[in-house]
């Protein structure tokens, strides 16, 4: 089995005078990356990869979960996931070497959104807001099969759900 999780990054600042590639998390940001590294800490996910945008924002979000899963590899930061199409992200994922079984890949909008409803062949908007998670699964151990004929959805996460439930 094949799994990638899809990570949006968490909130970020907008700073005066700082490219889009520059950008920090905002404190916002950094607890819901911290709330649910735990919440996937706490039911042992263990990624065998982690991949990054370079863009600030999605190496801070990564790093919050590294910490969060006792992850001990590296961050392998991969230029494709900094807003390309869903054709260069899916070339990436079907060139990872088999051994790898699960991959979180940390990015932006829209190509998460746009890879979640490539893979779920939706026809119906779809939305995934800072710090949302989206698990896909494929029943094949051969990466290059990785497609929409052989995925489902495991599980969403987004985090303001639980802010809601604080209020």
């Amino acid at each position: 089995m094949k799994t990638v999780v899809f990570c949006r990054h968490a909130k970020s600042a907008w700073p005066d005078d700082t490219m889009d590639l520059h950008r920090p998390l905002k404190e916002r940001g950094i607890i819901d990356a911290n709330y649910l590294g735990q919440l996937l800490g706490n039911q042992r996910f263990e990624p065998d990869l982690i991949i990054s945008s370079p863009a600030t924002r999605a190496r801070q979000t990564a790093d919050i979960m590294v910490d969060r899963l006792a992850y001990k590899g590296e961050i392998r930061t991969e230029r494709s996931i900094y807003y390309e199409e869903v054709g260069a992200m899916m070339s990436m994922i079907q060139e990872l070497p088999d051994e790898i079984s699960k991959v979180m890949v940390f990015g932006h909008n829209p190509t998460m959104e746009n890879m979640v409803r490539f893979l779920l062949q939706m026809d119906a908007p779809f939305e995934m807001p800072t710090s949302a998670m989206a698990c896909i699964e494929s029943m094949s151990n051969n990466w290059q099969y990785f497609s929409p004929r052989n995925v489902s959805l495991r599980w969403l996460l987004v985090p303001r759900l639980q802010r809601r439930d604080q209020l």
